[in-house]
C-alpha cells in the first residue's frame, strides 16, 4: 500500500520498530544501543529497506523556541528560517522550524516553533544503519509532536493542555496551546518521579516555568492529562486537583486503545506504540532531519509518483481497451442479428415466391410487351400536318434549296425537323446571303404550327468570340451558303 512505512522510536538507550500500514500494525521489537542490538536492528531494516521510515526521537537533549517572524514565502522564507535556526541553535545539526499560525493584528507576522536536538551523537549508529541499507528516511521528529497527534485522537478541546506521559521509566511533560505544541521537557529515570508527590511537583514547576516565560498566561487554568501505562501517575491527580490552577484527568488504556483503534491487549503489552500509531499516517510538520538525509526519500517519492502515474495510465488504457472491445462485441452482435434478420427475410421472400403461380413469360418480356403496346396505342404522327408549315415557308422563299431533311417523332404529338439547306444562287455577297437566310428563319418562326426555330449553323459565324476567316476574291459557289436549322413543329 502507498502508506506502508516503518515508525522508529529512538532513545539514547534503545530503538523500537513499528511496521505500520492503515488498519494494520506489527511491533518488530526493541533493540539496545550495543553491538548485538545494532546487528539485530540491521537485520530488521534490511528486510524492510523498501519502506520509508519516520524516526521519532525521545531524548532530554532537545530545545524549543517560539518566534514571531515576518511573513515571507518561497526562497526568502527558507533563507530567513536557515539564518534564524543558525542564530538560535548555533551548530546543531538536527534543527527544524514549524509555521504554526499567523498573527491577526499588526503586520500579521508568522508564529514559528523552532526545535533542535542539542546533542544527537547517540543517533549516529542508528542513522548509519539506515543509510547503509539505503532506507528512504521521511524525517526526524520529536516525541512531543507524536503526542500532539495523540491529543487530537483523544479529542481534547481545552486551550491549555499539559500532557504528562510516562514512558520507558521517564516522564515527559509537553504543553499544547489550542492543540499546537509550544514546549516539552523530558525528566530522566534518575529523577525519583516514581515517589508520591514527585510527579505533581514536576508538573507544578513546569507550570511556573511556562508562566515565567510568558508561554502560559498567568490567569489561564492548565488542564493536565496523566497518561501512564504502569499507573504510577495516579497519585498525582489528587494534589493537582486541590490546586485551582489545575484540572487533572487520567487517560486509561482502554479509552486510549479506542481512540487509536488498536486492540487493548496489543496496547497493554507494547504501550510505546501509542504515540507512534497516532503520528503514523500524518504528515511530518516539524522535521529535524537535515536535507542530505532526506535525499533518498525525495527520490522514493518521485519514483512512487512515476509508478503511480504509469499505473494510472495503464489502468486508463486497459479501461479504454475494454470499453472499445465491448463496443466492438456489441457491433458484432448487432451485425449478426441484422444478418440473421436478413436471412429470415430472404427465406420468407423465397417461400412467398415459391407460392406464386407459374408465369407464361419472363418479367422483362412483359415490360417489352407493355412498351410496344403503348407505342401501338398511341396515335401515329401526322406527317402531312408536320410538313405543311415548312412547305408554306419554302413556297415563300423559292431561293432556298433543301439538301437534307430529318424528321423525328417526339412521342408527344410533335415533330423535330433538322433541315440542311443552301441558297440557290450566290454572288459572293455574304451580307446579302445572311439577310436572305435571316428572312427565311423569321418566316419559319412566324408560321403557325412551328413552335421553335434554332439555327445550328450558317455561312457566317456571327459569334462575338469567332475569328474572321475567308477570302474576298475568287470564284464563289452556292454550297458556301449552307446552313442548318432545327424546327419543333406542332400540327
Amino acid at each position: 500500500m502507498l502508506d506502508h512505512r516503518l515508525i522508529l522510536l529512538a532513545t539514547p538507550r534503545q530503538i523500537g520498530v513499528l511496521d505500520w500500514r492503515p488498519g494494520h500494525m506489527h511491533w518488530l521489537g526493541e533493540f539496545a544501543a550495543d553491538t548485538a542490538g545494532l546487528a539485530a536492528f540491521r537485520q530488521i531494516v534490511a528486510r524492510h529497506a523498501h519502506l520509508p521510515a519516520l524516526l521519532v526521537a525521545d531524548t532530554v537533549d532537545e530545545d524549543y523556541r517560539s518566534e514571531i517572524l515576518p511573513h515571507v514565502q518561497g526562497h526568502a522564507r527558507a533563507e530567513l528560517l536557515a539564518r534564524k535556526l543558525k542564530q538560535v541553535f548555533r551548530n546543531a545539526r538536527f534543527t527544524g522550524a514549524w509555521r504554526q499560525a499567523r498573527e491577526t493584528t499588526g503586520r500579521r507576522d508568522d508564529r514559528y516553533l523552532l526545535a533542535a536536538l542539542s546533542d544527537a551523537d547517540w543517533l549516529t549508529p542508528w542513522l548509519s544503519v539506515l543509510n547503509r541499507e539505503r532506507v528512504p528516511l521521511a524525517g526526524i521528529t520529536p516525541l512531543s509532536m507524536a503526542c500532539q497527534h495523540l491529543l487530537l485522537k483523544l479529542r481534547v478541546q481545552e486551550p491549555h493542555v499539559l500532557l504528562a506521559y510516562r514512558l520507558n521509566s521517564s516522564l515527559r511533560l509537553s504543553y499544547y496551546h489550542n492543540g499546537l505544541l509550544r514546549f516539552s521537557r523530558l525528566i530522566g529515570s534518575d529523577t525519583p518521579t516514581q515517589l508520591p508527590g514527585s510527579a505533581a511537583d514536576e508538573i507544578a514547576k513546569t507550570q511556573l516555568y511556562l508562566t515565567g516565560q510568558r508561554i502560559l498566561p498567568r490567569e489561564a487554568r492548565l488542564h493536565v492529562l496523566l497518561l501512564d501505562p504502569s499507573g504510577q501517575l495516579d497519585s498525582a491527580q489528587a494534589p493537582l486537583n486541590a490546586d485551582p490552577a489545575f484540572s487533572t484527568r487520567l487517560v486509561g488504556m482502554p479509552s486510549l486503545a479506542r481512540a487509536l483503534r488498536i486492540p487493548d491487549d496489543f496496547l497493554a503489552t507494547t504501550p510505546e506504540v501509542a504515540p507512534l500509531a497516532a503520528i503514523a499516517g500524518e504528515a511530518v510538520q516539524l522535521n529535524l532531519a537535515p536535507p542530505e538525509l532526506l535525499q533518498r526519500h525525495t527520490e522514493f517519492r518521485w519514483r512512487r509518483g512515476l509508478n503511480f502515474a504509469a499505473g494510472l495510465v495503464a489502468a486508463i488504457g486497459l479501461t479504454l481497451s475494454a470499453a472499445y472491445w465491448l463496443h466492438a462485441q456489441d457491433l458484432h452482435d448487432q451485425a449478426r442479428q441484422i444478418q440473421a434478420e436478413t436471412q429470415r427475410g430472404d427465406a420468407r421472400h423465397a417461400a412467398i415466391v415459391r407460392d406464386f403461380p407459374a408465369l407464361a413469360t419472363r418479367p422483362d418480356q412483359l415490360g417489352q410487351t407493355l412498351a410496344l403496346a403503348t407505342q401501338l396505342t398511341r396515335a401515329p404522327l401526322d406527317v402531312n400536318a408536320v410538313f405543311m408549315p415548312l412547305g408554306q415557308a419554302l413556297s415563300a422563299h423559292p431561293d432556298v434549296v433543301i439538301t437534307a431533311l430529318t424528321l423525328q417523332d417526339m412521342a408527344n404529338g410533335t415533330g423535330d425537323i433538322t433541315l440542311d439547306a443552301r441558297l440557290a444562287d450566290f454572288d459572293g455577297n455574304y451580307r446579302a446571303a445572311m439577310s436572305r437566310i435571316d428572312s427565311f428563319v423569321a418566316r419559319l418562326a412566324a408560321t403557325p404550327g412551328i413552335a421553335a426555330v434554332q439555327r445550328l449553323s450558317s455561312p457566317v459565324n456571327t459569334a462575338p468570340t469567332a475569328t474572321l476567316t475567308g477570302k474576298t476574291t475568287g470564284e464563289t459557289k452556292p454550297e458556301e451558303t449552307r446552313f442548318t436549322l432545327s424546327l419543333q413543329v406542332r400540327p
